[in-house]
């Protein structure tokens, strides 16, 4: 697809940035969910070796290590937390604020070069090494860290050519966008709570009631079971659609970047008409699946 537009840093930028506490929730996730995909391939492995089959304990392992590796590579190439907790960008330089509470300025003119990684879609990070040797590393756990990239360029642009980072810019503002949706979702805890727990009760009350009546369940068929049941679907389906949606959104996204590389802003008339769509998706999935469940 053709570039229309062309990106172009803005000059005199200045802008105080902070790292994003979301993020940081997700990078001491990432252990957990990565140790889960790992433990119920540990009795598998260790009866292998117990039995002498090393060639079965090796196929085990390598069914397990591959989904743990990928987590643990984006934990601490994208959302380990960063030694500081806000960036201010200045139009010659930058003034960060460590841990600590001490200051860190990193002039523009002393930076030697900036390398860059990112995976599409999901994050990125960068690397300021300076000309005595120091580096300062930033990743999208902090907010709109492209800003960063754009002040250096607007700086200096033999050091960092606006195209040099069009990618990273592209896939820290789509993560960006992904994050603080997923930030508005949570903060919409009630509907969430009458989503996923509420309505699940109800529904699961009126299957035991009404099952009977169909010929289809004893009464005596208990609550907990079905009530388990019904909410696991709804919670399945709720968090594929909202993926989906929010998959489908950044594709959008991106392809209007790369149209308008200078227009960053979210297109929330767009984004209403894909999670509408993904609600009715998930609604009527869940209904036939009540039904399903009551007759089957």
């Amino acid at each position: 697809m053709e570039q229309s537009q062309t990106f172009s840093p803005r000059v005199g930028l200045k802008r105080t940035l902070s790292d994003r506490a979301l993020l940081k929730v997700f990078y001491y996730l990432l252990f957990p969910l990565a140790l889960a995909f790992v433990l119920p391939y540990v009795p598998m492995v260790l009866m292998a070796i117990e039995e002498g089959s090393i060639l079965t304990a090796v196929s085990f392992l390598v069914l397990a290590l591959p989904m743990p590796a990928i987590l643990l590579f984006q934990a601490f190439s994208f959302f380990k937390p960063l030694a500081f907790s806000n960036v201010a960008i200045f139009p010659d330089r930058l003034q960060m604020t460590g841990k600590d509470k001490k200051s860190i300025e990193v002039p523009f003119a002393d930076i030697k070069e900036v390398k860059l990684s990112h995976l599409p879609y999901q994050g990125g990070s960068f690397v300021i090494v300076m000309n005595d040797g120091k580096q300062y590393k930033f990743t999208v756990i902090l907010e709109r860290s492209e800003y960063v990239l754009e002040a250096i360029s607007s700086y200096n642009p033999q050091l960092l050519p606006p195209e040099s980072f069009e990618l990273y810019r592209r896939t820290a503002i789509c993560a960006d966008h992904n994050y603080t949706r997923i930030n508005d979702a949570l903060k919409n805890w009630r509907i969430l709570v009458v989503k996923y727990l509420l309505l699940p009760v109800i529904v699961s009350v009126a299957v035991v009631l009404l099952a009977p009546y169909l010929g289809r369940l004893s009464i005596t068929e208990a609550l907990d079971n079905v009530f388990r049941s019904i909410t696991i679907v709804n919670l399945v389906l709720g968090v594929a659609c909202f993926l989906i949606a929010a998959l489908w959104i950044t594709g959008i996204t991106n392809r209007a970047l790369i149209r308008e590389p200078n227009n960053a802003r979210r297109d929330m008339v767009m984004e209403g008409k894909v999670y509408l769509v993904a609600s009715i998706v998930h609604w009527v999935c869940f209904a036939g699946f009540v039904v399903y469940f009551t007759l089957r």
